[in-house]
């Protein structure tokens, strides 16, 4: 039989038949001429749609096949050390090549699409249909913004060849209006219903909950610049009620065990899960050491969450130089002797620092790797075994974790304390942390169920009570930061909203220096992908990578690292 995502694949191949984009022909940005060349019946509605919502798994995710930093998420990840971020700068850590495919798939497919979309829906009074590809549109648009700065919109949804950019700020507002839009249609009563919807199978009352909680989001982000604004749209918000609560309606997309025409399984998984002694991302050495309750973490109760989030291929660290260079050497100066350096204090927990970008010994059947959350890999139960099949764990079947309930208590718990919003400070943080717990253990249960080192509620408790301990003791700021901490943990998987809140508050204030030195030069925001400087010509290059999007307005040195 085949899946839903194999079935999905089969008519994007047929839908492909409709499209000619050519590079040579076209600008990156054109949109299609022709949608008339579409057949007005309801099975290209869902094909619309349909694509639209692999293309938003694949912009958050990476594309399947092809190095998952491709997805906006992974670059998230590693530059506020969730897993090793090559380096050895921040300036040349990332090419302007590393996010033409999610600048692609925004323009090219899901902005093109919903253009056309948009009348046909409208005359076959579709509104779910709408609704969704109004709500998707808005994610994609934003976390541009977020991650590049000002970018074309206006002029590149008119179909205007060598579109202006138009400043985050007002496109922010657009996003803000596009939103409700959505909001008033999926109210509306549609004549045709979406059937074969990837995200919340097409309830249009979860689609709202996510719509708003999207809202929530994006005043949390420019809180900075429109605290009035931000703090009366989260008390609304809030009020109504109608937003992610429960891990019912978390926004997240589904990956399978299918590893063949459709390859379906996380990508994460697809890459360092195929073959034998093949596994390829590092884990970072300080986001291991924090949930170890390591040297410099201020905790002395381990992350239950631990053993979801990383696997470990051996029950040792590297002996010698020819396994890990740093192996044996002091620290650089700038790191000291409280954080980590080169390795973990903790058997087989075998990472890299902080843009490390040295050679790679063969060490991919040692280091630590994903474990079952949210990747779909193995819960490490210490059976120490190097991975040597893509049939381990649950194959795949992994997440990506795009909204879930326990960011939207963090969040609210920073709002509370940044903006005077509705609800306790303390209350949030500790739903979030609860939620978050077990989310993660929830997911991996088939793994961990019966192990001895699966955590019992005493454990979970004693992690709670510590964190709450620390914030009922804190100042003001501490008191953020501990939230900060805490959703950062929580936000494994999910490199957006790391990027950003680390952007936005500062927070983790604690998190290991680059390797290569004392800088004060942070990646405050990507460069322009090469396919938008080199196909617009009213479109330049930015000089550097510290170039700070509106909503940032906090220092621009001094502020973090």
């Amino acid at each position: 039989m085949k899946t839903i995502y194999q079935k999905l694949i089969y008519k994007l191949i047929f839908l492909g038949l409709f499209f000619v984009i050519s590079s040579c022909e076209t600008t990156q940005l054109e949109l299609l001429d022709d949608p008339d060349e579409v057949s007005q019946t309801q099975a290209n509605l869902d094909f619309f749609l349909n694509s639209n919502e692999v293309a938003l798994a694949d912009i958050f995710q990476g594309r399947i096949g092809r190095d998952d930093r491709d997805g906006v998420s992974g670059a998230g990840m590693e530059t506020t050390r969730m897993i090793r971020m090559t380096g050895p700068t921040y300036q040349n850590a990332y090419t302007s090549d590393k996010f033409n495919i999610v600048w692609e798939y925004t323009y090219s497919r899901i902005i093109s699409n919903n253009r056309t979309l948009e009348p046909l829906a409208t005359e076959q009074e579709a509104f779910q249909h709408l609704g969704i590809a109004q709500l998707i549109e808005a994610y994609v648009v934003t976390t541009l913004v977020d991650y590049l700065g000002d970018i074309p919109y206006s002029e590149a949804v008119a179909g205007i060849s060598n579109p202006k950019r138009d400043s985050g700020a007002e496109i922010y507002a657009a996003m803000f209006t596009l939103i409700d839009t959505a909001i008033e249609n999926l109210n509306k009563t549609s004549a045709v219903s979406y059937s074969s919807d990837l995200y919340y199978g097409g309830d249009s009352e979860k689609w709202i909950k996510f719509a708003n909680t999207l809202k929530l989001k994006l005043y949390l982000q420019s809180r900075l610049v429109n605290s009035a604004e931000s703090t009366a749209g989260i008390n609304a918000i809030i009020a109504s009620g109608n937003y992610i609560t429960t891990a019912d309606d978390d926004f997240q997309f589904n990956w399978t065990t299918n590893d063949n025409n459709p390859d379906s399984r996380h990508p994460d998984f697809a890459k360092n899960f195929d073959s034998p002694g093949i596994v390829l991302d590092y884990m970072s050495n300080h986001f291991m050491n924090e949930l170890l309750a390591g040297p410099g973490s201020e905790k002395t109760v381990q992350d239950p969450r631990l053993r979801y989030y990383f696997y470990r291929q051996l029950d040792r660290n590297a002996m010698d130089t020819n396994e890990q260079d740093c192996f044996g050497s002091l620290p650089p100066t700038h790191y000291g002797f409280t954080i980590p350096f080169c390795t973990t204090d903790f058997p087989g927990y075998w990472g890299r620092d902080h843009g490390d970008d040295a050679g790679i010994p063969p060490d991919t059947g040692s280091r630590a790797t994903w474990g079952v959350y949210p990747v779909g890999g193995v819960f490490d139960s210490d059976s120490f075994e190097p991975i040597v099949s893509r049939s381990v764990g649950t194959q795949g079947a992994g997440i990506s974790p795009i909204m879930l309930s326990s960011f939207v208590n963090f969040m609210l718990a920073e709002s509370a304390l940044t903006l005077g919003t509705t609800g306790d400070a303390a209350t949030y943080l500790r739903e979030g942390v609860t939620q978050s717990i077990s989310k993660v253990m929830t997911f991996g249960s088939g793994q961990a169920a019966g192990s001895p080192f699966e955590p019992a509620q005493t454990d979970i408790d004693a992690y709670i009570d510590e964190v709450m301990a620390k914030y009922t003791a804190a100042d003001a700021d501490e008191k953020l930061n501990t939230i900060m901490t805490e959703y950062h943990i929580a936000l494994f998987g999910n490199g957006v909203e790391a990027y950003n809140s680390y952007r936005r508050t500062g927070m983790p204030n604690d998190l290991q220096p680059i390797r290569a030195g004392d800088v004060d030069n942070f990646l405050r925001s990507f460069f322009y992908p090469t396919s938008s400087v080199s196909n617009n010509s009213n479109s330049e290059q930015k000089a550097n990578v510290t170039e700070q999007v509106f909503w940032d307005t906090n220092p621009a040195t001094g502020f973090i690292n």
